[in-house]
């Protein structure tokens, strides 16, 4: 940085090139507006490292306290593929995104930090402390029966030679198959779609999402902000996803133009063969 005889700079302060002539009242302190941004977005970082700071967790862990683990990953995932667009495409990183990168690992590290020491401490109990609760924790672990005094002649092999099936107790809960989905006909996916309705999603302070609910409750899908633009906010547009699907679709110029096409796609989905 190099000042000239009236006070003023005469180096831009990021990249250090002489600055051009003023042209107005306010002293030019950057040689460009990618300098300008560049550190503004610095300006931002430092910020965001106060603020995540290893003493205020706490503050973190109560502001998401009521978003699920699940939920924090995938807007992480989401913020992450936005960066990853914007550092191909040569544009600067959202300010929101890199806001989500800073806070939400720090949210999810704290939360696992917290459960792992009671899991720890129920392993390191002796056997003649436990209490009958860690007991059944145990009888849970290892469902076999204890051992007989006395033992049965062992069985004749099978023609085979599999060993023998494994006891099981007889409360053990039976498995089941997954439930298959159940194709849809046209007009009934259609009179779901047509009741669906945009409403904001849990975590709509922090990422702006709304999710498109039919009246029996159906979740369609989620429409979420599009980054990567020039304006102010750096938005330009909106995408949409269907649910239990991590592919993004857009961006679309509004909102419910966004919400429409994920209509449609989840009737495709919902009445496409299983």
């Amino acid at each position: 940085m190099t000042i000239d005889e009236g006070g003023r700079m005469r180096t831009c302060l990021v990249c250090g090139v002489d600055l051009p002539a003023q042209r107005g009242p306010r002293a030019r302190r950057y040689c460009s507006r990618a300098c300008q941004a560049k550190a503004y977005r610095a300006r931002q970082r430092q910020g965001q490292e106060r603020r995540v700071a290893p003493g205020e967790e706490r503050e973190l862990l109560e502001a998401y306290a009521g978003v699920p683990a699940v939920e924090l990953a995938d807007n992480l995932a989401a913020a992450a593929r936005r960066l990853a667009g914007a550092l191909n495409a040569g544009r600067p990183a959202d300010d929101f995104d890199l806001e989500v990168m800073e806070r939400v690992p720090v949210v999810l590290a704290a939360r696992a930090r917290q459960t792992a020491p009671a899991e720890q401490a129920l392993h390191e109990i002796p056997d003649s402390t436990r209490t009958p609760a860690a007991a059944i924790v145990d009888l849970a672990a290892d469902p076999s029966p204890p051992r007989a005094t006395t033992q049965s002649p062992p069985p004749e092999p099978s023609r085979d030679d599999s060993g023998p099936p494994s006891p099981q107790p007889a409360d053990a809960p039976k498995k089941r198959a997954p439930a298959r989905r159940r194709r849809l006909s046209q007009k009934a996916a259609r009179a779901v779609a047509d009741s669906a309705r945009l409403v904001k999603g849990a975590d709509h302070r922090d990422t702006h999402r709304w999710d498109l609910i039919a009246e029996d409750g159906t979740v369609l899908g989620y429409v979420e902000p599009s980054y990567g633009g020039t304006g102010r906010t750096g938005r330009n547009g909106w995408n949409h996803r269907l649910t239990e699907s991590f592919m993004v679709s857009g961006p679309y110029k509004t909102r419910e133009e966004a919400a429409l096409q994920c209509a449609l796609a989840w009737i495709r989905v919902a009445t496409a063969p299983v």
